[in-house]
């Protein structure tokens, strides 16, 4: 019944490309560290206050049986790399949506990926050496960001999300002067690369994307988070030091509505 729901919401939205998620095997489920569960007392406590229709049964249905969860995140950026052959400068701006469902599974939940969209990508590239220069725009460059949202972690009191967008490798015209192009991820996520820890280089803000659990459970929930990330490197290459530098703001939107029915 809840897989076959899972079909309804995705055929609701029409001209999106949605994965297939009406397979067990396509459910992205998180165990082992979230093991606490909510306490029936704390429960109680939530749903049976003096305001509520006053019987067990009825605050019973309303403990939401699950919820809609959408992510907007909102990132714009640049990059330089000073090199010995050429010197190349970039900037990006993007947009992704993310839906999905949570559903409580015991002391559990199960997360369910409905739809994930890359919006407004724009890039331009600008690589010079003395002889010429070349620039690249968003049709030209290939690569773009990919958004995956990989669990939703309860440790104690509070839900963490844990979700990554993958960088690229710029120029995208490739060549031995060359570096890795770091795109937002969450606290939780710990990305890190080529020795590099992305939650080190957080300047402004804070990229830890999380709430308390009980608040799940009163009500819509709607919350902002942004950060602002920078990151400096020099390397020596072939004996000739390379500068390359990178920055990005990040803006996340997270909104979480819990139901108390199941779609008919």
């Amino acid at each position: 019944m809840r897989l076959a729901w899972l079909k309804t919401c995705q055929s609701t939205q029409p001209g999106s490309k949605i994965k297939e998620t009406t397979t067990p095997a396509m459910r992205e489920k998180h165990r082992g560290s979230v093991r606490v569960g909510l306490p029936f007392l704390a429960l109680a406590l939530l749903f049976l206050r003096p305001n509520s229709l006053g019987t067990s049964s009825v605050s019973a249905q309303l403990t939401p049986l699950w919820w809609e969860i959408s992510i907007v995140l909102k990132t714009d950026g640049e990059y330089a790399l000073e090199g010995k052959e050429s010197d190349c400068k970039g900037n990006f701006s993007f947009l992704i949506y993310w839906k999905g469902c949570l559903e409580k599974d015991d002391d559990d939940y199960l997360l369910y990926h409905v739809d994930s969209r890359l919006s407004d990508w724009k890039a331009q590239e600008t690589v010079s050496s003395p002889q010429n220069a070349t620039t690249r725009t968003t049709r030209d460059i290939k690569k773009k960001p990919s958004f995956s949202l990989k669990y939703i972690l309860r440790r104690e009191t509070n839900l963490f999300l844990n979700f990554l967008v993958k960088g690229i490798v710029v120029p995208q015209s490739g060549g031995e002067e060359s570096f890795f192009i770091f795109f937002p991820s969450s606290q939780e996520n710990g990305q890190r690369r080529a020795q590099v820890d992305y939650n080190a280089y957080v300047v402004e803000g804070s990229n830890g994307v999380s709430l308390k659990e009980a608040e799940i459970y009163a009500g819509p929930v709607t919350k902002d988070y942004s950060w602002t990330w920078k990151l400096q490197q020099r390397e020596f290459r072939q004996r000739v030091p390379v500068l390359a530098s990178q920055s990005h703001r990040a803006r996340v939107s997270l909104c979480i509505v819990p139901h108390y029915t199941w779609p008919q």
